[in-house]
């Protein structure tokens, strides 16, 4: 499923953990960090939204380092997550 993350107001890197989760519809008690999000990935029946994942990220046009840093990071884990067949990719619009 090709998931748009707009990313254009984010300013801290829990924006986009956040943004993450509601659009996957992940639960209120989800975990707010990359390896919460990998799990629920991977392990599925958690989120309202299963696997496959195509995150489409719409960077703000002059992200702070913080949120720029977090993107990378984010689609770095992704990447990695891909090599070991996990059904997901990120990349940016």
């Amino acid at each position: 499923m090709e998931i748009i993350l707009d990313g254009r107001d984010w300013q801290t890197e829990a924006d986009l953990i956040e943004a993450v989760i509601a659009s996957v519809e992940g639960p209120a008690w989800h975990g707010r960090n990359y390896n919460a999000l990998r799990d629920s990935f991977v392990a599925g029946s958690i989120n309202g939204v299963e696997p496959p994942y195509d995150f489409i990220i719409q960077p703000p046009s002059a992200p702070a380092p913080e949120v720029a840093d977090a993107i990378r990071y984010f689609m770095a884990r992704i990447s990695d997550g891909r090599s070991e067949g996990a059904q997901f990719s990120a990349r940016l619009a």
